[in-house]
């Protein structure tokens, strides 16, 4: 108890002083583990890590660009065809002949037995000529696409979108 209150008040300005210069250290050492600028300098770990990112994205970049690239005339042809979406709507269209001709019948059989027999071959002829003329819109479809196919094949700058060739 020996203390004087001025020895006590520079011990207490000491400690004081010292859990100061400790805590701008302290705070010091944060910003620079935080600051990314510094660990990209500093820190080989994160500049390796950074690397592999890069390469990886380019490789899967790389990847993407050639899958796409393997892909035969053939099959590009059929996606822009979309020949199963096509051939879907085919299936609706004879399904809604179908139903039409069955909605046809019941009238003709509430009308008359005579008139049934004209109704029906008309349904028939009628269902042939809308799947004929399908048939005939899908053609001439798959013919323009196969000419647009071929006239790119043919032609080296058109394959790579560059324009006609001038003559």
């Amino acid at each position: 108890m020996g203390e004087t209150a001025l020895e006590t008040k520079r011990e207490i300005d000491e400690t004081r002083a010292h859990l100061g210069e400790t805590l701008q250290a302290l705070q010091q050492r944060t910003r620079r583990s935080l600051d990314v600028k510094t660990q990209l300098q500093s820190n080989r770990q994160v500049q390796v890590s950074l690397a592999g990112l890069g390469v990886a994205i380019a490789g899967l970049v790389t990847v993407a660009v050639l899958r796409r690239q393997r892909r035969s005339g053939a099959d590009r042809l059929l996606r822009k065809l979309k020949l199963n979406d096509v051939r879907q709507r085919l299936g609706d269209l004879g399904e809604d002949a179908r139903a039409w001709s069955a909605a046809q019948k019941r009238l003709v059989r509430a009308s008359s037995k005579s008139e049934e027999a004209e109704l029906e071959r008309r349904q028939r002829i009628a269902r042939r000529l809308i799947v004929r003329a399908a048939e005939a819109a899908l053609t001439a479809l798959a013919a323009g696409y196969a000419k647009k196919f071929i006239d790119r094949a043919a032609s080296p700058k058109l394959a790579h979108g560059k324009g006609r060739h001038e003559t």
